[in-house]
């Protein structure tokens, strides 16, 4: 195990520590109490809306009282709230005093920056809105769906991505979140035994419904059989093989939001090239996480 995925876990474990922690401390027992403004303020900090240019939100510390501006353009609330609780784990984790964060779009994005502190402050965001002892056990209630996640980011105030991101951490299926732009996949996030491999900014395959939906087709709701070359990548993947895909057109956003389930034993790929090789790493972080997490506890 490599030096840089250590610490990553780390980080990952302090951060969602930190946030469980507070979180404890406030005797908060269910999603309804947790007021992202009033545990702001708790820590020192006043929350303000207003306009900000290409920015989610800003946290300008102070000695006294610091202020969390978070930009009055967001129109879902859930992304607000997330963008409050990232710069709250600013304020937690990276303690400088007199500096000013702003974080764009592109950091507060559940597990998609490549800024180190703007990872911790969404790992600290996640487990401050979706704590782990009331997100965990819904998690493993049924099986995968949208439905599901959907009903989650309602209970908890998120949005849907960042509820998605989040049960993919307790989800007990082999099962992989991807959003797709302009028909083409952004990002995507798996649960540790998912074991294939999808690249970043290639084009979405025809034989998906997340294709369909970009191409502005109707397509049946709930998970649904699609071929698995429509997404997996190794070189046992045939036409024979298939994998349940369930896809939401998220017009706001001009994106597509897709789960997919592997639910039965399909060829792991050939673990061989140094790709190969970088995704299981990547993949062993959930089960690595678990892991520390029972050995700290």
């Amino acid at each position: 195990m490599n030096r840089k995925f250590v610490l990553d876990t780390v980080r990952k474990a302090r951060a969602e520590l930190s946030a469980e922690s507070l979180i404890a401390s406030l005797n908060v027992h269910d999603p309804s109490d947790i007021s992202i403004e009033d545990i702001a303020m708790t820590r020192g900090a006043l929350v303000v809306e207003g306009g900000l240019s290409g920015a989610e939100a800003r946290l300008t510390r102070s000695p006294k009282l610091s202020f969390i501006r978070v930009n009055s353009g967001i129109r879902e609330p859930g992304r607000k709230r997330f963008g409050i609780a990232h710069e709250i784990g600013h304020l937690e984790l990276h303690r400088e005093p007199g500096s000013l964060t702003i974080c764009t779009q592109g950091n507060v994005v559940l597990f998609h920056s490549s800024d180190q502190k703007e990872i911790e402050a969404n790992h600290f965001a996640a487990a401050l809105l979706m704590p782990e002892t009331m997100f965990a056990p819904q998690c493993r209630a049924s099986s995968p769906s949208l439905d599901l996640v959907s009903h989650l980011a309602s209970r908890f105030r998120v949005s849907l991505t960042a509820a998605c991101s989040r049960y993919l951490q307790f989800c007990p299926h082999r099962c992989c979140m991807v959003l797709s732009t302009e028909g083409r996949i952004r990002y995507h996030r798996k649960t540790e035994d998912f074991g294939y491999f999808l690249q970043p900014s290639d084009e979405l395959r025809s034989t998906s419904y997340a294709a369909d939906l970009f191409a502005g087709d109707s397509i049946p709701a709930g998970m649904r059989s699609a071929p698995a070359s429509a997404w997996l990548e190794g070189a046992r993947i045939d036409s024979s093989k298939r994998i349940l895909e369930e896809s939401i057109s998220m017009p706001s956003y001009e994106s597509v939001l897709t789960l997919l389930w592997i639910d039965k034993d399909i060829d792991a790929y050939v673990i061989g090239d140094d790709e190969a090789e970088a995704e299981q790493a990547a993949s062993d972080s959930r089960w690595s996480w678990n892991r520390y997490r029972r050995d700290t506890d």
